[in-house]
């Protein structure tokens, strides 16, 4: 009976509050009045409400509780995503960096294909002329520092290639030395040999 009176007590101080609190109608104040009159009268009515009230509080408690697993199961698929995303950034890296090695690669590769660069003025030095000893085609490999060149049915052996006339000079030094009398230096125009003087011209002429 003391717990029904409690209960009587406080809905009575919260009824009576909410009437302070809000400008309710005469309508509505009556219906409130009403409601505590009949708890008053009904205290089984208080009983059932104070069951209700617990019922209630167990299923927010449940809530509560669901909420909390559902938040900690988004944490840990956004940890997850995450991680996957720093996954995705590193291939992606690597992907990059394969790309680069790539057209690094095409690049060297299409350089190499092109031969020596023989623009502008260009020293080299011939060891030989034949007509009927000549070397194989075959042996005359891409960028392997020897040419061969066919001119009035001679073929020319050409090795070496210089900017300086003076480091092409040594090498037709060392050539002579090493028992290979005929060797000399020829210098090239924009790959086209030209004469010794029209090199010399455009050395004097800066170029």
């Amino acid at each position: 009976m003391r717990l029904l009176t409690i209960i009587f007590l406080t809905l009575s101080i919260l009824i009576t509050g909410q009437v302070q609190a809000q400008k309710l109608s005469k309508q509505e104040k009556k219906e409130l009045k009403a409601k505590l009159k009949n708890y008053k009268q009904n205290p089984n009515q208080l009983l059932s409400l104070e069951d209700d009230l617990d019922h209630y509080r167990q299923e927010n408690q449940q809530l509560q509780a669901q909420m909390a697993q559902v938040q900690a199961e988004a944490n840990r698929k956004d940890s997850k995503v995450a991680s996957l995303q720093q996954e995705v950034d590193q291939l992606n890296m690597s992907l990059r960096t394969a790309q680069e090695s790539i057209r690094q690669l095409n690049n060297d590769q299409a350089t190499a294909s092109k031969g020596p660069d023989m623009s502008g003025l260009v020293f080299r030095v011939q060891i030989g002329a034949y007509g009927k000893t000549n070397v194989p085609a075959n042996l005359d490999k891409d960028n392997d520092n020897m040419d061969l060149e066919v001119v009035d049915g001679l073929q020319k052996i050409i090795i070496g290639m210089f900017r300086d006339m003076n480091e092409a000079d040594q090498l037709r030094a060392h050539m002579q030395k090493i028992g290979i009398k005929d060797a000399w230096v020829v210098p090239y125009r924009d790959g086209v040999r030209i004469t010794m003087e029209e090199a010399k011209q455009l050395m004097g002429s800066g170029m």
